[in-house]
């Protein structure tokens, strides 16, 4: 069965209170019964001798009856009734009522205890603490207390329960908004250490879960715009290739922009997959020791035709550096950057690629002339599908430079991007040196 917090506070302060009264009590009793044993026995036997010395003093007299005694001794402590002869109570104490006149016994935690003495020819039953004595009337007050303080404390915990699982209640009611997809929900926070550092993760995962679900939708948004662009040319120049009377120089053109948007889409799905992977990867995967300058020399290579096209002028200075890693996924960070600063290089224009050591880590520095990235855009040039502004806008896709900050991220380094004065930007590129027995 369910039970809150709140009732299970109380129900175990209620246990822990009972538990401790009842030891308590317990531990009371065992350590001052013997003392109230013998303070009980030793009163009924300065009783006992204070009756024998009445007894003595009024033998003549014979007001001084059974009746007198017991109204005598009879009060608040003690009950005091006559026996007879026979009773169980003159056989057991036999031996002491010949040799002292009287026989005393207790017994119990709580110790009571009675007492047969013969005066005269008569026997009597003394007994302490009778049922209506103060003794009695005292315990029941403390028993009462005890329980009373029990029950009163339970309550008091059950409210102050209520108060501290307050900020509880409202993170839970909070947590269902979450559920329901209210990512903009908010919690106070309280004073407490411990609640108050819940609510604040509460509040930071909040955050989080809007902005991933911001960028869930522009993700969604920017596949759908990217996919339905290529997607209608195609449809489009597709749909003229079916009018017979086109001339064959439109029909080779029309058929190269569908083959230009099918290989756009081809590569859009293939970063897209890229991307998706690497997002999903914890560790950079498997590595290998390659030289870093090698790499890079091969990419410039495998560009040529693109930099060739544009009669660019490339300024390389790269020390020779092994490195360990992932050595296809560094190749995505040289092809990428190299190629968006190809594509924003003037006819004529400069790049510039320069790798060495630091005193803690490697840098790679790729510089073209192209124009500069106002402040405002270059915070984001490495988001999903961003492509700045239209002054660096290209047939690309916007993923590319996503995929260098995921690639550069799992190899625990760091990129960014500066401006140059007057004209061109600089990416940087930092990787931490590797050692690792290969």
């Amino acid at each position: 069965m369910k039970t809150s917090l709140q009732f299970k506070l109380s129900f175990m302060f209620f246990m822990v209170m009972l538990i401790s009264a009842t030891v308590s009590i317990s531990l009371l009793l065992l350590v001052f019964s013997p003392i109230m044993r013998s303070s009980a026995e030793e009163q009924l036997s300065e009783m006992a001798a204070s009756i024998n010395t009445l007894s003595d003093t009024f033998k003549d007299n014979n007001e001084y009856t059974s009746d007198r005694i017991i109204s005598l001794v009879t009060s608040s402590s003690f009950t005091a009734s006559s026996l007879k002869n026979t009773d169980k109570h003159v056989s057991d104490g036999y031996e002491d009522l010949k040799e002292k006149g009287y026989h005393i016994v207790s017994s119990g935690i709580i110790p009571k205890a009675t007492m047969t003495i013969k005066v005269r020819d008569s026997y009597f039953l003394i007994e302490s603490f009778s049922n209506d004595s103060l003794y009695w009337i005292v315990n029941f007050v403390i028993i009462l207390s005890f329980i009373g303080c029990i029950v009163i404390g339970t309550i008091i915990t059950s409210f102050v329960g209520k108060t501290i699982l307050k900020p509880l209640h409202e993170i839970s009611r909070a947590t269902s908004e979450v559920a329901r997809g209210n990512f903009k929900i908010r919690v106070r926070v309280p004073d407490d250490i411990e609640y108050g550092m819940l609510a604040n993760n509460f509040n930071k995962m909040a955050v989080q879960l809007s902005e991933i679900e911001t960028l869930r939708g522009d993700f969604i948004s920017s596949v759908s715009h990217e996919f339905k662009t290529p997607l209608a040319s195609i449809q489009g120049f597709a749909k003229l290739l079916q009018d017979e009377n086109i001339s064959e120089e439109d029909r080779k053109e029309y058929t190269q922009v569908i083959i230009d948007e099918t290989s756009r889409l081809a590569k859009l799905s293939t970063n897209i997959l890229k991307l998706t992977k690497l997002e999903n990867q914890k560790t950079i995967g498997k590595k290998s020791k390659f030289l870093l300058d090698e790499q890079i020399r091969k990419i410039i290579l495998m560009l040529e035709p693109e930099w060739s096209r544009k009669n660019i002028e490339l300024e390389i200075d790269l020390e020779e550096i092994t490195y360990i890693g992932n050595e296809e996924l560094m190749a995505q960070i040289w092809q990428n950057i190299i190629n968006n600063a190809i594509k924003f290089t003037n006819q004529g224009g400069r790049i510039g690629v320069k790798l060495y050591r630091s005193e803690q880590c490697i840098v790679t520095k790729i510089t073209d002339d192209g124009p500069c990235i106002p402040d405002e855009k270059r915070t984001k040039i490495f988001e999903k599908f961003y492509q700045g502004d239209h002054s660096r806008s290209t047939d690309g896709n916007g993923l590319g430079l996503a995929l260098v900050q995921r690639v550069v991220e799992l190899c625990n380094g760091s990129v960014w991007v500066e401006n140059m004065t007057p004209t061109g930007v600089c990416f940087t590129v930092q990787l931490p040196y590797i050692i690792e027995d290969m």
